[in-house]
């Protein structure tokens, strides 16, 4: 029959819950459990970075304030708790104004108004002249011809003549009038037409136009852009104008006062100056006539450079919506004003808005955005670190430690930042840095490493070292100052085998640390300040003596909580002094001799592999204690008289199996660390007690119709070794009890032995559940043969009579006496087999 299974110590408070609810049990118990533990932390932990849900309330102060002292609750006055961006609507608007007024007017430029005109006068000129060659073809037609005398007087016009000459021409000045000017206000006059019809409309009279007008658009430094009137300039385009040619695509910026842009009383100005240059306009012509074509230029400039409403309004409005809103970034921690301050109108708006950002559902926000970024944090990192390590298999009793020792650092984190902005106050030459970087923040991974594993410190460091750069209002440094720091004391610690190492490893972190604040604020630019020295010793201060002191300080705790060992524990374990091991010696001396080779044996293997050789020889040690209650059922304790010789086999089996559970029951009585307390019923795992179930089988044999062995009788509950130490302590049990009784250890049989042992515990599947590889496997055989060498050496023979009086002596083996097997069925080997 087997024997119950009993709870290895060391409970969490967690594991008694879960009992008392009934979640103890299947995989949705299990799943309830985690569950609510991440909850717990994600809650608790998102409460704590985001300060706006336990920091002072925002003062509420008004216009009727302006100008009066501020009355704070603190001395040092009030601070923002977290990081705000105020928006400043005045200044918004202002800043919106400035960037409107700043762009410069669109003009539109239409080059081709010049070519317009031009064909405008060629075209009206060419039809003045065609007019007066059909006046002058009629009148032709009317005179009578005289070609006999040719000296006779031309006859006086007729007024039928006249009257005609005299309507041709208010036709041709109607006709000019509406291909000059259309529908606009300027008008050809009298005098100026009839100075033109004096010239005949003239080629050399329609080329001086030209040039007259072309005057307008044209001077000696380029092109001449012309504007309605210098007033609509000056209200619109005081600060510049932008020049935009529809013809061509292109743009230009020009200052208002440019010489490129005239309006038309300039142009008109400049084609006067140019028509008073002498030789510049028909110079053998009547005054008259340079007159009138002067007169006719200057009414047919008009503006080519004209202003776009539409456009210039876009641009301005794109402009002003371009503009950022003016954010105040106030910086966690920063002052916003001072006890006795006089407010003013900065402090309205600045604490409006923070009042507008911390309202009730912006509370909630913080607290479901706290929770669900560090519990997301967690599941990813988790999952991250299951698949990526084998050993990453962490219990629901390591959640329970690493979320309280979380939730714990960051509380104390948060307290520590409140009192350094405090005695900032006082101490203002000191940066805030200072204090802040001077924080053990390496103690929680250099504790997680020190008591469980390589691999939960490394979970532990990096959720740890992302939420205490969120809670320092999203510092990336501060975060980057944490990893590197809690990395460097995980790593550390692992040589630490007393409360000097624990020093040791300090003093490395805090020297690093120190480093890495000086790269840090190299690369924010601060250079090597004075504050930055004193920042950098501040955080070498911190890590090298705090850190250490917390490790030390907390380890006794959570060992006596949770049953953990750290190597210290296992040193104090290791002692032959301890009280479970001094009633081993006396009650089973042969067992306790047994548990010191096994130590041996071990340890030695676990430092070749890489393993934790304290806590192997730990396991070694405790590993049989069990037999200390029926210590004379067990060969390595019998002295001539074998119990199970009057014993059925199957009462013998199950005998020999007790001392698993009753060893689990002296570990909770010790308070043995879990670890330890494992070892016991995993360094047996599921193997069978192998001499009474081949004795039963023998004593069954030829007999028809007997029942079959229950094979589940003779076998061990297990479970199997679950981590390498105990599986060390499993193949070194079997290796010393099968070496035991070899009539003539040589290397070459302890070998063979060794590996044969480590053969069929291989294949028999109990090292599935380690890490052991193959590589690990024969490192163990070799480790073990050099010790197995050192114990079963042999002495020189000493001559007849030297020692006993001429007897023989026995083979001393490692201070006892060995003796060769007695027969098939002797005593020492029914021991041997009954040891294991």
């Amino acid at each position: 029959m087997a024997e119950p299974e009993t709870q290895p110590p060391g409970r969490s408070p967690l594991d008694a819950l879960a009992e008392r609810l009934g979640l103890d049990n299947g995989v949705w118990g299990r799943r309830a459990i985690q569950v609510l533990l991440l909850l717990a932390v994600s809650i608790g932990a998102g409460f704590v970075i985001s300060p706006g849900l336990y920091s002072q309330q925002i003062p509420a102060l008004a216009e009727e304030n302006l100008g009066k002292p501020f009355r704070a609750s603190s001395p040092a006055g009030f601070k923002a708790a977290r990081d705000y961006e105020v928006v400043h609507r005045a200044m918004t608007q202002q800043r919106r104004q400035d960037a409107r007024a700043a762009v410069k007017p669109v003009y539109d430029l239409n080059p081709a108004v010049l070519g317009q005109l031009r064909s405008t006068v060629s075209s009206a000129f060419a039809s003045m002249r065609l007019h007066l060659d059909e006046l002058a073809e009629a009148q032709s037609d009317s005179e009578p011809e005289e070609r006999e005398t040719p000296r006779r007087r031309k006859p006086a016009a007729s007024p039928e003549m006249l009257e005609l000459e005299r309507s041709t021409r208010e036709k041709m000045r109607a006709e000019l009038q509406e291909r000059f000017f259309g529908k606009r206000d300027a008008v050809l006059e009298a005098e100026d037409f009839q100075a033109l019809y004096a010239t005949r409309f003239s080629q050399e009279a329609e080329t001086a136009t030209l040039l007259v007008l072309e005057r307008a658009y044209r001077s000696e430094r380029g092109a001449v852009h012309v504007a309605g009137s210098r007033e609509e300039l000056a209200r619109e385009a005081h600060q510049g104008l932008t020049v935009r040619d529809v013809v061509n695509k292109a743009e230009e910026s020009l200052s208002g006062g440019s010489t490129q842009v005239v309006d038309v009383p300039e142009a008109h100005q400049e084609m006067e100056r140019f028509a008073s240059v002498p030789g510049n306009l028909m110079p053998d012509a009547p005054g008259v006539q340079r007159r009138a074509i002067l007169r006719l230029a200057q009414r047919l400039v008009r503006p080519n450079l004209t202003i776009n409403i539409a456009e210039s309004d876009a641009r301005r409005n794109q402009a002003a919506q371009a503009v950022k809103d003016a954010v105040i970034s106030i910086k966690k921690g920063q002052r916003v004003i001072g006890d006795g301050e006089l407010v003013n109108e900065s402090h309205l708006v600045i604490l409006r808005g923070m009042r507008a950002e911390t309202d009730r559902l912006d509370l909630v926000q913080l607290q479901v955005g706290g929770t669900g970024l560090v519990g997301l944090l967690i599941v990813s990192t988790y999952f991250f670190c299951r698949a990526a390590f084998r050993r990453f298999r962490p219990t629901r009793k390591d959640g329970v430690l690493l979320g309280l020792l979380l939730l714990g650092l960051l509380g104390l984190l948060q307290i520590w930042v409140s009192i350094a902005d405090a005695v900032q106050d006082r101490y203002t030459a000191l940066p805030i840095e200072a204090f802040y970087y001077a924080f053990p923040v390496a103690a929680g991974a250099m504790l997680v490493r020190f008591i469980l594993t390589q691999e939960l410190a490394l979970f532990f460091a990096l959720v740890f070292a992302c939420l205490t750069g969120v809670m320092l209002g999203n510092s990336l440094a501060f975060g980057v100052f944490t990893l590197v720091g809690s990395l460097v004391a995980a790593d550390r610690i692992v040589k630490a085998k007393d409360r000097v190492g624990i020093f040791r490893a300090g003093l490395v972190t805090g020297a690093v640390n120190l480093v890495a604040v000086l790269f840090l604020f190299l690369v924010e630019g601060k250079g090597l300040s004075a504050d930055t020295l004193i920042t950098a010793v501040s955080a070498f201060a911190g890590s090298s003596l705090a850190v250490p002191v917390m490790v030390m300080a907390l380890t006794p705790l959570i060992e006596a909580t949770f049953g953990y060992a750290s190597d210290i524990k296992l040193l104090e374990l290791a002692n032959l002094n301890h009280p479970a091991l001094k009633e081993l010696i006396v009650q089973a001396p042969g067992t306790y001799h047994h548990s010191i080779i096994i130590g041996s044996l071990v340890e030695n293997a676990a430092e070749t592999i890489g393993a934790n050789p304290l806590l192997a020889r730990s396991c070694a040690y405790y590993h049989d204690i069990g037999k200390g209650r029926n210590p004379l059922y067990f060969g390595e304790n019998q002295k001539g008289e074998n119990r199970h010789d009057a014993l059925a086999p199957a009462m013998s089996a199950v005998i020999i199996k007790r001392h698993v559970t009753e060893g689990l029951e002296m570990a909770r009585q010790y308070r043995l660390p879990k670890l330890v307390a494992d070892a016991i019923p995993q360094h047996h795992g599921t193997r069978t007690v192998g001499y009474f179930y081949h004795k039963a089988l023998k004593e069954q044999e030829g007999k028809e119709g007997a029942p079959p062995i229950d094979e589940s009788i003779y076998r061990y509950p297990g479970p199997k070794p679950q981590f390498r130490e105990a599986a060390l302590v499993m193949i070194a049990d079997a290796v010393e009890a099968s070496t035991r009784s070899m009539a003539d250890p040589t290397t070459p049989k302890l070998l063979a032995q060794v590996q044969k042992i480590i053969n069929l515990i291989f294949s028999e599947g109990q090292l599935d559940e380690c890490d052991l590889t193959l590589k690990d496997l024969n490192l163990i055989s070799q480790s073990f043969l050099h010790t197995l060498e050192g114990i079963y050496h042999t002495r020189p023979a000493y001559p007849a009579g030297a020692v006993g009086g001429g007897k023989a002596p026995p083979l001393v083996v490692a201070g006892a006496v060995h003796r060769p097997a007695e027969g098939k069925d002797g005593k020492d080997k029914a021991r041997t087999a009954g040891g294991a």
